[in-house]
């Protein structure tokens, strides 16, 4: 994939020029490093809290479809800030001993879960890419409308799959994530308020808070797990070496075909067909859920598509349109064949990976899809 990148970004360069700008898009890409490295330090704290044990423990007692509809608000919590890691919680609780049926249905939760916490979280990697092209985007306005979208999605998917658990049912799987709650919420404030008080970027005040939080965590596990800890994280950074390569790669073809668009005027050509917003929101989720069925990774498709309509005059607010972006990303998570989240969730699981790809997610992806495409298109035609 890189190569088929790098080799795209040199074409375009030699026939449009603009190689400092794709130097400059591979400077920007060294942050994200750190940005791992953080998530790596924020996994490796998670293990060694006894919060996490408490609540695995609480939630472990549901039965199972009240547990599924807990794992599905469950993952939605905890995988706002921890991701992918939280499956490593999830997936104990069902056991691998578990009736095949019972973990499909638990590892589809899970994913609906976490995958939909894309919309609004800053721990995700779909939000830093997405503030290097719309970077005058408020985080809490973002984070304000992606919880809207996100609670949407929770609904639905309550709705289409656990439809017989009761609310007090809910409440009872639910209150078992209780001693996770105020650790979580905590991170996520801790970014948000350094970002609102200092002119840091986001990802900048993620990289520079939670590894605070982290060492205050750490304080008083003991050495040997303070240990552990720095090995998870030294392991967890040689493991993501893929997706910083191709996190700068696309980086890198997103500056070039920057400069394509200006000289080839596609720009202009798609201002001038004048597309409904609405028409605009439904493709960039569309296309990037159907590259993603494929294996495009959704880093390229996001890139390529932001670039394309991104400063064209289309009458999208610049929070809806990076909404749209963190939602398509969020189903690209969830049906990806290249995905983490998917590979995660197959071998945590124990699940063939294209039925977690090819089932019943993706009838939740195109519910979801149209009604949020419909919200977002609302909203920009109140705010825009």
């Amino acid at each position: 994939l890189c190569g088929a990148l790098g080799a795209t970004t040199a074409g375009l360069a030699a026939t449009f020029g603009g190689w400092a700008e794709i130097v400059r898009a591979v400077e920007s890409a060294v942050v994200f490093a750190a940005f791992f490295g953080t998530l790596s330090l924020l996994r490796a704290t998670a293990d060694a809290r006894p919060e996490i044990g408490r609540a695995r423990a609480l939630l472990a007692r549901s039965a199972a479809r009240e547990r599924d509809a807990g794992i599905l608000v469950g993952s939605h919590v905890i995988g706002s800030v921890l991701v992918v890691g939280v499956m490593a919680i999830i997936s104990p609780i069902v056991g691998r001993d578990a009736p095949y049926a019972e973990r499909k249905a638990a590892a589809e939760a899970c994913q609906r879960g976490m995958c939909v916490a894309a919309c609004w979280s800053p721990f995700w990697l779909a939000m830093a890419v997405l503030y290097q092209y719309l970077p005058a985007v408020k985080l809490w306005q973002i984070m304000a409308l992606g919880m809207g979208v996100a609670v949407c999605g929770l609904v639905l998917a309550h709705l289409m799959y656990a439809r017989g658990v009761g609310l007090a049912a809910l409440g009872r799987a639910v209150a078992g994530l209780a001693p996770v709650l105020p650790p979580v919420a905590l991170c996520a404030a801790l970014v948000v308020g350094v970002t609102a008080a200092t002119p840091l970027t986001t990802l900048q005040a993620l990289i520079t808070a939670v590894p605070l939080l982290c060492a205050a965590g750490l304080a008083g596990a003991g050495r040997d797990r303070i240990r552990g800890a720095l090995a998870q994280v030294r392991d967890g950074l040689s493991a993501v070496g893929g997706e910083i390569a191709i996190l700068t790669f696309s980086l890198a073809l997103g500056a070039a075909i920057r400069v394509a668009l200006g000289q080839a005027a596609l720009g202009d050509a798609i201002a001038a067909l004048d597309p409904p917003p609405a028409a605009v929101i439904g493709a960039i989720i569309a296309l990037v859920s159907a590259a993603a069925l494929i294996g495009v990774h959704q880093m390229v498709t996001v890139t390529v598509l932001l670039v394309l309509v991104g400063h064209l005059p289309l009458g999208i607010h610049d929070v809806v349109l990076m909404e749209a972006g963190l939602l398509a990303w969020g189903f690209a998570s969830i049906c990806g064949i290249s995905a983490v989240s998917v590979a995660a969730a197959s071998s945590m699981f124990g699940i063939e990976l294209e039925r977690m790809v090819y089932g019943p997610n993706l009838k939740f992806l195109a519910v979801l899809g149209a009604v949020a495409t419909l919200l977002l298109a609302a909203v920009n035609a109140v705010i825009a």
